[in-house]
């Protein structure tokens, strides 16, 4: 008998939004992955911020995805956020910028299981920038569901 696993995920607004009824590869690849969110044991995080970032963006199909977490008691608000610091002196203007818009989702999945699902490769891009910064991206599992619609997390 196969042993389910749970984790605490965090998914970026870019999957949200992203997550819709029709076929084009995006939309069906990112609500996929929350369909199977939704149906495997996992749970996500919704912080202040990320719900803020999810009701800015919700689309129609992500709105009932969410509907249902809630309804099925899976998404947890309650998380002792992990501060990060960012040595701004070893990192760009711009990387900074995207570091700083997605720091959120990097101090949620510190707190959660270090998993962030993400279409989003900014954020991915200029934390691998730096060396003072390429840890905290090794740090996390990043999971994009155009690239790896089926949801593998051990």
């Amino acid at each position: 008998m196969m042993v389910k696993t749970t984790k605490l995920l965090v998914v970026d607004t870019s999957v949200i939004r992203a997550a819709g009824e029709t076929n084009h590869p995006v939309s069906s690849s990112c609500r996929g992955i929350l369909d199977q969110i939704l149906k495997i044991c996992h749970r996500v995080v919704v912080t202040d911020s990320i719900r803020a970032e999810w009701i800015r963006h919700l689309s129609r199909y992500s709105r009932k995805w969410w509907r249902s977490m809630a309804a099925h008691h899976k998404a947890t608000e309650k998380i002792e956020l992990i501060p990060v610091i960012i040595n701004e002196t070893d990192v760009t203007e711009s990387d900074l910028a995207a570091i700083k818009k997605d720091l959120h989702l990097i101090e949620a999945a510190l707190a959660a299981d270090k998993i962030i699902i993400t279409h989003d490769l900014a954020l991915q891009k200029s934390l691998g920038s730096s060396k003072n910064t390429v840890e905290l991206l090794n740090s996390i599992t990043w999971i994009d569901p155009v690239t790896q619609p089926i949801l593998k997390i051990k």
